[in-house]
């Protein structure tokens, strides 16, 4: 369940390091903690001589206990020194006592030395909420995931190869809960062979259960006056990489034996394909676009103004921690490419019920306190929610925005013919002027995705929609965007004038493109409701308009993943037609290279910026951003894996 976290009690010292009350412990050392961490963490995984002959494009470090964020801000300093220039730091932290941004400015004022890498953090630390957060920093080398919740529920959650551990936090003496049997567990299962764990402890506890999963452990010389502290290697991993992801859910695996990218191919130059290239692309990736209209964001991410809103539910679902964490990156995300506000604006949203089932339930999110202020409160009137991370966005600026990127190459009027795979993890791909050859495809032309079918049947439907737009000759008390039956935003300039953005119409099996007055008079009636007295229904012939098909799955959920093959889950997995709850090692691997980001709904400006980051994580092999059941839920395998349980 999302919860509230509890706030860590601090005392100051005079010097303005924090102390914990609840442990009775210091967060570091306020003569020398620079150099501890550099003793107990950075020589002791022999990290500067690792990164001298790095073998991949990522290095990850994962720890226990964030606290001030020192450990991290030292690991990121040591990597500017030392690490490879074309390479990746993936940093992975848990905290349960997040501190919040003053309490963090406060302490790091105590390492000047550090200064313009803790303003980095500091300006791109997440909200305090539960569940994962990933931050890019330092143009993109640099990756932190931070899991704000129990250490071993925030590890159990992660899909990662962790290559070296900081095991920090409180003294095993002062807090024995985290050092348990299921987080020594979890250590395991995200290491391999080679990774190697230091901590400033040499309590049995932490000895005999980092022992008991297999680590080589040996006590060497403490920092300073502290005599001794441990070290240790995993010498053999017993059990694959996708052996310990899939944990007897191959068929829900997410990795493949991807190569790495040389250029990647998107098709479609809507919200999911523009963030797909402009994540690849910041990373110093060479991307082509493929649209096959004559103008980028042509479809259902072409309305001239959207809504950030994420719908929270009152109960945990995979999903819902799905959109939760996709509002608050969406939030983050605009804020570092846009922070004056030019083509979106965090104003908030109200969104107010429909139904008294609908009243019930924001009454059961406010009164058992789920998200936190900074994410959901009540608004002044009792029976409305407020989210003021929430605001509107014009979609087609920000997909120019995203777009124009040196790394990326964009081309219009050039539609995907046909996919093949030549077998050494590369793909020919035709369009109707060309046959050209890239290392990963990535298919993000919503409904229009037919291609994907030819390897692995993705259910889909298209629901029409139709927004109203109406000019203002007067001006609207409206700084929010307001949600009930339908929706309005703020009004924004367009030629010279105000204008009103405002709808929609939900319209199953309609497949009519043509805007329709009938749809401007629903339209306004929803109006009516959000905007009381003002005569909407009489301005129906000044409404403009625009109808657009949402790319929608049955489950209601998008498909976001790699591809595999149809006939290949169906041989492998034919098993689960007998025994829906059978379990296997067996994995099939995904095509190589081949991913799709499609059914985002209504709700794209939410779902598709961390999406783009999670498929980038996947073509990088790096850790990704979603919790393992996320992953699950998104899965273009789902589908087939449903279709076998019930036979």
């Amino acid at each position: 369940m999302v919860y509230k976290l509890s706030s860590p009690e601090l005392t100051w010292q005079d010097n303005g390091a924090p102390n914990s009350r609840q442990f009775g412990d210091i967060y570091f050392d306020t003569q020398s903690g620079i150099e501890e961490t550099d003793y107990v963490f950075i020589q002791q995984n022999n990290l500067t001589e690792r990164w001298k002959n790095l073998p991949g494009s990522c290095f990850t470090i994962a720890e226990t206990g964030f606290g001030t964020g020192l450990n991290f801000l030292c690991a990121w300093d040591a990597w500017l020194k030392s690490g490879p220039l074309d390479a990746t730091l993936h940093f992975l932290s848990v905290e349960k006592y997040p501190l919040s941004v003053d309490m963090l400015k406060t302490a790091l004022k105590m390492w000047p030395e550090l200064s313009a890498l803790s303003d980095e953090l500091i300006a791109n630390y997440p909200v305090i909420c539960h569940g994962l957060h990933r931050i890019s920093l330092n143009q993109g080398k640099v990756q932190l995931t931070l899991w704000f919740g129990e250490a071993s529920e925030g590890f159990a959650t992660l899909n990662a190869h962790v290559d070296a551990w900081f095991l920090d936090g409180f003294a095993p003496s002062k807090n024995p809960e985290m050092w348990s049997e299921s987080l020594f567990k979890e250590i395991l299962r995200l290491s391999d062979t080679g990774t190697t764990l230091s901590t400033f402890t040499a309590a049995g506890i932490v000895r005999r259960g980092l022992q008991s999963t297999g680590f080589a452990i040996k006590k060497v010389k403490g920092f300073g006056q502290k005599r001794e502290m441990l070290k240790g290697i995993l010498e053999k991993q017993p059990d694959s990489f996708h052996q310990r992801m899939s944990e007897g859910l191959p068929w829900l695996s997410v990795r493949s034996n991807t190569p790495p990218p040389k250029k990647v191919l998107i098709i479609g130059a809507g919200l999911a394909g523009s963030h797909c290239a402009w994540q690849l692309a910041s990373r110093g990736i060479l991307v082509d676009v493929w649209e096959e209209k004559k103008e980028i964001a042509d479809g259902a991410s072409g309305n001239p103004q959207g809504m950030i809103y994420p719908k929270l539910a009152s109960h945990d679902t995979p999903l819902n921690r799905f959109y939760l964490a996709g509002y608050l990156y969406t939030n983050r995300f605009l804020k570092s490419i846009d922070s004056t506000n030019t083509f979106w604006n965090d104003c908030g949203l109200i969104q107010k019920p429909i139904t008294d089932l609908e009243s019930n339930r924001f009454k059961k999110i406010i009164a058992d306190e789920i998200y936190p202020q900074d994410v959901l409160r009540q608004n002044k009137n009792n029976n409305e929610l407020f989210l003021p991370l929430s605001g509107w966005v014009k979609p087609k600026d920000l997909c120019k925005h995203l777009l124009d990127h040196s790394k990326i190459q964009l081309h219009l009027n050039k539609p995907l013919k046909k996919l093949e795979s030549l077998g050494n993890q590369s793909w020919k791909v035709y369009s109707n002027e060309s046959i050209e050859e890239f290392s990963h495809v990535i298919l993000c032309q919503a409904y229009d995705s037919g291609l994907a079918d030819t390897f692995l049947d993705l259910p889909r439907k298209a629901i029409r929609g139709q927004v109203s737009s109406l000019p203002l000759n007067e001006d609207v008390l409206l700084d929010k965007v307001i949600c009930h039956e339908g929706y309005v935003s703020p009004p924004i300039d367009e030629k010279g004038s105000k204008h009103l953005h405002f709808g929609s119409t939900y319209s199953l099996n309609d497949t009519d493109e043509n805007v329709r007055f009938t749809d401007h008079q629903k339209n306004l009636q929803k109006l009516e409701k959000l905007i009381p007295n003002q005569n909407w229904q009489n301005k129906a012939n000044d409404c403009a308009g625009r109808v657009s098909f949402r790319c929608t799955a049955p489950d209601y959920t998008p498909i976001v993943g790699p591809i595999f093959e149809q006939e290949t889950l169906n041989e492998c997995y034919a098993k689960l037609s007998k025994n829906a709850k059978w379990k296997s090692d067996k994995t099939a691997q995904p095509l190589s290279g081949l991913f799709i980001n499609i059914c985002h709904g209504s709700k794209g400006l939410v779902s598709t910026p961390l999406s783009a980051c999670y498929l980038t994580s996947l073509i990088l092999n790096e850790a990704s951003p979603f919790e393992r059941q996320i992953e699950r839920a998104l899965h273009p395998a789902r589908f087939t894996i449903r279709r076998l349980k019930r036979r």
